[in-house]
Formats: C-alpha cells, structure tokens, sequence
C-alpha cells in the first residue's frame, strides 16, 4: 500500500518518529570466513582479519553500545546469534538486565538460512530459538535472519516457531504486514 494511502501511525506522547535501535550480537569462529562477504574459503586456516573485526563487537564494542544506551535510557532490541549463548552468556545476561528485547538471529553467521536443506532450516531455526530461551529466560517472538537470507519455507518456518514478527524485509519506513499463503501473517 503506498505510504500516503495508509493510515497515521500514532507514536506515544505524539512522536513524529521512532527510532528502533538494533544491535547485532554475533558470533564467527575463528575457523570460518562469512558468507558474501568476501573473507570466505573453505581453507581451513584462521581468518584473522573477518574474525578480529567481528569478535571486536562481542569484547568491546557491545558493552559500550550498553553503556551509551542506558546512560540515555534507550531500550535495544538486539539480533543475536544462539552461539553467542554458548561463547558470550555475559552478554545475553546483560541484554536481560537492561531489558532489552532479543530477536533471533540463526545459530551463526556462518550458515545462513537459504544454505540449508528444508528440514535443516526448521531445526536450526528450533535450536537457536530455544537456546536463546533457555539462557534469557524469554523466547524471542522477533527474527532477524543471517544475511537477510531466507528459503521460500523460512516465513512458514519462522511463524510455526512462534516468531511474530521479521526485520529481514527493509523495503519500507513503517512495518507492514507479510501474507503467506495459507492465510497468515507476520
């Protein structure tokens, strides 16, 4: 629906405008480059300069992004990778305490969704939901997708899973609904 055809989105306190502030919380072994990203091989060997620019996030950079948004007390919806369970719980501790609301986000960026087979894809997308529950203590009811990739089931998938909600589509200024075929919508 064109944007002037729709309805006004009333913000609280008549805000003309509002900001969704998503950090990534990611992780990349250190034995793997990322897809499409031009730091991938299947040479197993270290990829010192994709792993050192993305583990910086998870040593350093996520906890100053926490302490600039509290000290302005802005909420975070953070996309996180269920691995980060295992390697960082740390940071999915402080992301409790601070209230933040997590999105899933795959089991890692280094398999990404539309690299799997279908029956993988709904049991990856399972695990890494479940995972981030189990440590948060909330399963996330939002999803952002490694990539923004997805298979022509991952919607399907995502909704089974419980998940209500996705940020892969950035094709807009507002959330807008997704059809699916069978009649429902995210």
């Amino acid at each position: 629906v064109p944007i002037n055809d729709r309805p006004i989105l009333k913000w609280p306190n008549g805000a003309r405008l509002a900001v969704w502030i998503i950090p990534n919380i990611e992780f990349f072994p250190l034995t793997l480059g990322i897809p499409g990203s031009g730091y991938w091989s299947d040479a197993r060997v270290p990829w010192v300069r994709a792993w050192a620019q993305r583990d910086y996030g998870n040593r350093v950079g996520i906890w100053r992004i926490m302490e600039v948004l509290q000290k302005h007390k802005v909420r975070a919806s953070p996309t996180m990778n269920s691995d980060i369970c295992d390697r960082h719980p740390q940071i999915v501790r402080a992301c409790v305490e601070l209230g933040w609301e997590i999105l899933g986000h795959n089991e890692t960026n280094s398999r990404w969704l539309n690299q799997m087979e279908p029956h993988e894809e709904r049991e990856s997308i399972t695990r890494a939901l479940s995972k981030i529950e189990a440590l948060s203590g909330r399963r996330p009811t939002g999803w952002l997708g490694a990539g923004l990739a997805e298979t022509w089931n991952t919607l399907d998938n995502l909704l089974d899973a419980g998940i209500e909600y996705v940020a892969d589509w950035v094709s807009d200024d507002q959330p807008f609904f997704i059809p699916l075929d069978d009649g429902r919508k995210l």
